[in-house]
């Protein structure tokens, strides 16, 4: 039984251009009861955002992805759903990457190597109504 009881019909957008991290953030997630996307790419998830933006309860974005920059997704995901809480996940420490991110409003900041309560605790805080 997963240790955060998931009440939410809400979706997690998981972002991250590393196929092994994204897939072990996608396990861990359903396997805590969330109904879970994931995207390669920043302009794929913007896409999944633009088709499916009612159905997304948060994100969870890398912000160091080779194409599109994880800030420029950000700022781009909140223009397309303003509020959308957004996690940010980065090696980088906190300090530098919320330098990045320019003041942007997120819902929370997690640096890899990250706990897997901790990011599942994140998504719990995150979602609406949770």
């Amino acid at each position: 039984m997963p240790e955060h009881p998931v009440t939410t019909e809400k979706i997690v957008l998981v972002v991250d251009d590393h196929k092994l991290v994204r897939s072990m953030i996608v396990s861990l997630l359903t396997r805590e009861g969330f109904q879970v996307l994931d995207a390669e790419t920043g302009e794929l998830a913007l896409e999944i955002l633009e088709k499916r933006g009612a159905e997304i309860g948060c994100v969870l974005q890398d912000l160091s992805m080779p194409s599109m920059p994880g800030e420029d997704v950000v700022a781009a995901m909140l223009e397309l759903a303003p509020g959308l809480p957004i996690i940010v996940m980065s090696a980088d420490d906190e300090a530098y990457g919320r330098t990045r991110l320019g003041g942007m409003s997120i819902a929370a900041y997690v640096q890899k190597p990250f706990e897997p309560d901790e990011l599942v605790g994140n998504v719990v805080a995150a979602l609406p109504g949770e």
